[in-house]
């Protein structure tokens, strides 16, 4: 028998491959069998018309279950070396089974683009200066002509025989540029190739910790080499991310690389502003806004070994490392974390597996842990550590509830909120006002006759963007320029209900004419680095008010803001998913947080028209741990997670008659095996029952346990085979959502 290639094939984009698994393929013709390593690239015909697709080589195996007139070889290897460790590939393998995907969706969201496109995959080289092999020895104090920045460029050098990259050298003298080439010319330093990175130089020493926050640093550092779950539940303000930095401090120390996570794009800058404080050096970013090319290196410097800290978003969890130390999660209970098309994983789940298998400390920090979290960390199987307090001499802010009911009906800023906002800017503060809504008005409404403007595409209405003069839908895209008179029945005054970011920025602009007021959502930063320009102006004082939707809410440190007010408290209180009311006081608490972080105490106004709602009572009155306590107890007696496991069998086809009869025939199916521990809820509609031209439904299977649960759904979903052609179906095991 010859030699066979197993191999696993990259989807093209916008493929979807579910029915397809491991391919065999011969060698190429007339290769070096040497060249052939699990972990290589190859390029393989596919199909009947013998496409040529990249994929990767799994294992060389000796038998085949393809009769051996059909057996292709392979066209071309493409790499020297293999792309990553047979441990990285057995995760990918786990998380294949777990989440019940096919292995050629799950690694198509592992790799960067280029990589799976078949790019040549070469390393960028480190440059780093030296000081030249003649003068090593010499007394760097007498050499001629020599200036002050000269000599203090050299004798760190001496402290670093191994080089410096540029970079470093510039954080530590921001006029060294034109100072390295005046050294080089004078054959006093030379740069050189390597691949081995800086020490980890620490610019700003360690902040002074409390009790808390040190007993956090001393138990895990303790701990480097095990397995150590760890949830940091610290309020806001409390001083996770100087935790995060002194353990971390500790694990490049021992040569380790350190993996964060954070939830969104917009907290990659502020989180690595911190980290090159402390580290300058050897870290990189990994998002979805980094250009493909600059987005590789730093894949390829995280594998091998050249950035030993990596700060990225949800994707970055699959970043192969070689010297694996550290996993923090930060704001682990957002639900950002959880990918909600194509391959659906969590990625606070997968760097928790990958830190067992590893044996590695993992901290899962949030001010609002996620009740999945609290309950292990109650169930001993998390450490749990908290930090009650503010860091420094911070302290906590008040909160205050508006009866909007009390208020004139056409007024967005209730009076106490705005003469609140008076005082701050009389007083040079910053105010902060949070609107989880962007655009103009969400609503625009015929009075005549009820005409309500729609998507066309989704079960959803259109929101008016002023600064486009257009009606959007939030859900697909779909826009269309604003009516001028009713469809339905003519009438030409039309209204815009309800209010968003663009409205109350107006508002704002007509109350505080004088006041500089900036507006943050997903608008007003759409174009590269726009978040980091506005956050540069934040920072230096030239921004009075802060208008913006939940971008504003998570993580971001705000000194001079002591006002925070949130608009439209509402619109989380009633909701069909179980969950709302989890999601709905972790942004609260979150947004609240902005508040008071420094010197300056702070203070909450929460506009309500539901003042004695009792999650806004409990919040308010007591605290997120007692809300979360009390909720936990509504999910026991509900059987809802974390004391039960679900998986949500998601259909969408051209009509709902399609998409309801393949749910009921997947039903059935289920019926027929064994479903003594499986409960199946539906079908029925989702909530949304048309999005972006579908229409859509879903059936809930819950099961007391998660090894009867994948056990039943290894044995039903081959059965779900011969999907009729307009409709299409996805599983998600662990939905965060079920809309």
């Amino acid at each position: 028998m010859p030699i066979i290639l197993q191999v696993v094939i990259f989807p093209s984009d916008n493929e979807y491959l579910n029915y397809l698994s491991y391919s065999d393929y011969l060698p190429p013709i007339g290769t070096d069998l040497e060249r052939l390593k699990p972990g290589i690239r190859l390029k393989v015909p596919f199909g009947k018309t013998n496409k040529e697709k990249i994929s990767l080589l799994i294992a060389i195996k000796q038998e085949t279950s393809v009769p051996p007139e059909k057996l292709k070889a392979a066209l071309e290897i493409l790499d020297s070396y293999p792309l990553f460790s047979s441990d990285h590939f057995e995760l990918i393998r786990w998380a294949s089974q777990y989440y019940h995907y096919s292995i050629n969706n799950v690694v198509s969201a592992v790799f960067p683009s280029p990589i799976k496109k078949g790019d040549s995959i070469t390393n960028q080289a480190i440059i780093k200066w030296k000081i030249t092999a003649s003068h090593v020895n010499l007394p760097i104090e007498y050499l001629p002509n020599i200036t002050p920045l000269q000599l203090n460029i050299l004798r760190l050098l001496k402290e670093y025989p191994q080089g410096l990259t540029k970079k470093t050298i510039l954080s530590q003298f921001s006029t060294a540029q034109r100072t390295l080439t005046v050294l080089q010319t004078k054959g006093w330093i030379i740069p050189v190739e390597q691949n081995l990175p800086d020490k980890p130089i620490i610019i700003n020493p360690s902040l002074q910790l409390n009790s808390a926050q040190q007993a956090v640093v001393t138990q895990v550092c303790q701990r480097l080499t095990q397995f150590y779950p760890c949830l940091l539940d610290g309020i806001t303000g409390s001083g996770k991310t100087e935790v995060y930095l002194q353990i971390i401090q500790q694990v490049l120390l021992e040569g380790k690389q350190a993996l964060v996570l954070v939830p969104e794009i917009n907290l990659t800058l502020q989180m690595l502003e911190r980290f090159q404080q402390r580290f300058v050096d050897d870290i990189v970013v990994l998002h979805s806004n980094i250009n493909k090319p600059e987005r590789l290196q730093a894949w390829l410097a995280a594998r091998d070994g050249h950035a030993r800290v990596i700060i990225g978003t949800r994707s970055a969890v699959w970043t192969p490392l070689q010297n694996l130390g550290i996993f923090i999660v930060d704001e682990e209970h957002d639900l950002s974390y959880k990918q909600q098309d194509n391959f659906r994983y969590s990625a606070r789940d997968i760097a928790l597996v990958r830190a067992q298998r590893a044996k590695v400390p993992i901290i899962l920090g949030s001010a609002t842990p996620s009740l999945d979290s609290l309950y292990h960390a109650y169930q001993g199987r998390y450490q749990h550590f908290t930090l009650p307090e503010r860091a420094g001499t911070a302290v906590h802010p008040t909160f205050h509830l508006v009866n909007m009911r009390q208020q004139s009906a056409h007024r967005y800023l209730s009076q106490q909120l705005q003469s609140e906002i008076e005082t701050c800017l009389t007083k040079k503060q910053q105010i902060l006002l949070f609107i989880n809504r962007r655009g103009y008005a969400p609503t625009l409404i015929c009075f005549n006759c009820g005409w309500v403007a729609q998507c066309i595409q989704c079960d959803s209405n259109l929101t008016y963007h002023a600064a486009v003069q257009q009606l959007l839908c939030h859900h697909c895209g779909y826009r269309v320029k604003v009516y001028t008179q009713c469809p339905h029945c003519q009438h030409t005054k039309l209204h815009l209900m309800g209010q968003g970011t663009e409205r109350i920025e107006d508002e704002l602009k007509h109350y505080f004419p004088q006041a500089r007021v900036l507006r943050i959502d997903s608008d007003s930063t759409r174009k590269r680095k726009s978040m980091e320009s506005i956050l540069t102006q934040i920072h230096q004082g030239n921004v009075d008010i802060l208008v913006g939707t939940q971008m504003l809410a998570k993580g971001h440190h705000f000194p001079n803001v002591t006002l925070v007010g949130i608009l439209n408290a509402d619109s989380g209180l009633f909701n069909i998913d179980f969950r709302a009311s989890e999601h709905m006081a972790q942004l609260l608490i979150q947004v609240a947080g902005r508040a008071g972080r420094a010197e300056l105490s702070g203070k909450v106004v929460v506009q309500t028209y539901f003042p004695q709602h009792p999650l806004l009572e409990s919040l308010i009155n007591q605290n997120y741990a007692a809300f979360a306590q009390r909720a936990l107890e509504e999910r026991q007696q509900t059987n809802f997670p974390p004391f039960t496991r679900l998986a949500l069998l998601r259909a969408r086809a051209k009509n709902m008659e399609n998409a309801m009869e393949f749910l009921h025939k997947a039903k059935l199916s289920a019926q027929q095996l064994d479903t003594t521990d499986i409960q199946l809820w539906g079908p029925v509609q989702a909530p949304m029952e048309k999005r972006e031209g579908w229409y859509r439904a879903q059936l809930l299977l819950q099961s007391n346990q998660r090894n009867k649960l994948h056990l039943f759904l290894t044995r039903w979903l081959p059965q779900l085979k011969g999907t009729p052609k307009d409709t299409r179906w996805s599983l998600d095991i662990d939905p965060q959502s079920l809309l």
